[in-house]
């Protein structure tokens, strides 16, 4: 990661990118894999998606506002589909019997609904009380364990599980008003 800093003559630049590098890694990281479904492949990506990022990185002004997460999210979700297609090519490789060999692994359409999904999910998270926003996404987002996520809160173990309890309470009330709402098709 480090090796293209280098690249950058000017340190503003440089700061620039390293903040948004500390700031989104891990969701970018995350976004890839769920399309690529392969952890180290989507670290590849993601650090192809960062040397892109280098080359427009006078677009972003604030690297904590949502423009600035909301294009790296673009930017690594086209970067993680040009590798899935890479490799789906790689994988039609012909047999002793001149058959193609199946692929079990999801379309681009599949992985493109499954982003959708994961962005509506998020949109629920966030509409949650800041405590329960906050817990769910130690736990399942950062994957923190309960005594991780009672030392980073300076809570006992035993109130995170309860804040995680009432927290998915509270995410399956919204959910069911999200699905109550959206027209079946």
């Amino acid at each position: 990661m480090y090796s293209f800093f280098l690249l950058i003559d000017d340190k503003l630049s440089c700061s620039i990118l390293e903040e948004l590098y500390f700031l989104y890694h891990k969701n970018m990281v995350f976004i890839s894999n769920r399309i690529l479904h392969d952890r180290m492949l989507a670290e590849d990506a993601t650090h192809d998606a960062f040397l892109r990022l280098s080359d427009h990185l006078n677009k972003i002004s604030d690297p904590n506002s949502h423009e600035a997460r909301a294009f790296l999210e673009l930017i690594v979700r086209n970067v993680a589909l040009d590798y899935y297609r890479k490799r789906q090519r790689m994988a039609e490789v012909l047999t002793d019997n001149n058959e193609f060999i199946a692929d079990s692994r999801p379309t681009p359409d599949e992985c493109l609904e499954s982003v959708e999904c994961d962005k509506a999910c998020r949109d629920l998270i966030l509409s949650l009380q800041s405590t329960h926003a906050e817990i769910l996404t130690l736990r399942y987002y950062f994957e923190y364990n309960d005594k991780e996520i009672a030392q980073l809160l300076n809570i006992s173990h035993t109130a995170v599980r309860t804040r995680l309890k009432r927290a998915r309470a509270q995410l399956k009330l919204h959910i069911e008003k999200y699905e109550n709402k959206e027209p079946q098709k």
